[in-house]
């Protein structure tokens, strides 16, 4: 009997990059299990939403917000994206937080999800990554002093990998079930 692949796109809004490489994980572990486009948000007008079965996009915060082009992206789109299976996940640093580790509990998710009225098939959020060294000034005194505020890490010598790797294997694993 012939399977059918699914048609996956995957579409990352990211800052500093760490949004990409989650979604590029994603599309390696899911490589010879789907057909797979992989878009930056800026680039995904080149692709026709119709045309997939899947649709997941993976959004940063930066200072307690999505950037405003996932706001656009998702309104423009959402009678398409109602009719497929959705995954969002989100990418912030409040996620390092076991208490706010989960799409119900992050304030994050809840307030973007509220605001732009969409429930995604599977909503997501992952812990980050904190890259000091390649911040700016301006941004690196501004970042530490939420981690001071927070308890967070404090060493701006370093870059730290806060994402839990196996969480997002559990988000692929969920994706893979779509049928």
């Amino acid at each position: 009997m012939f399977w059918k692949k699914s048609k996956l796109l995957i579409i990352y809004s990211t800052v500093d990059g760490h949004t990409k490489n989650i979604c590029e994980y994603i599309n390696k572990k899911l490589k010879n299990k789907k057909i797979i486009s992989i878009s930056s948000l800026e680039d995904s007008v080149k692709f026709n939403l119709e045309q997939f079965d899947e649709i997941v996009i993976g959004a940063s915060v930066r200072y307690g917000y999505h950037r405003k082009n996932v706001y656009e992206f998702i309104r423009k789109n959402k009678s398409i994206l109602n009719n497929k299976k959705t995954v969002f996940f989100s990418l912030n640093l409040t996620a390092r937080k076991s208490e706010k580790n989960t799409a119900d509990t992050n304030p994050y998710v809840y307030k973007f999800l509220k605001k732009i009225n969409w429930e995604p098939t599977i909503k997501d959020v992952f812990a980050g990554r904190l890259d000091y060294p390649n911040l700016d000034t301006l941004n690196k005194l501004a970042i530490l002093f939420i981690m001071v505020i927070t308890n967070g890490p404090k060493d701006t010598s370093k870059t730290y990998e806060l994402t839990d790797w196996k969480r997002v294997d559990n988000l692929i694993k969920k994706i893979e079930k779509f049928k």
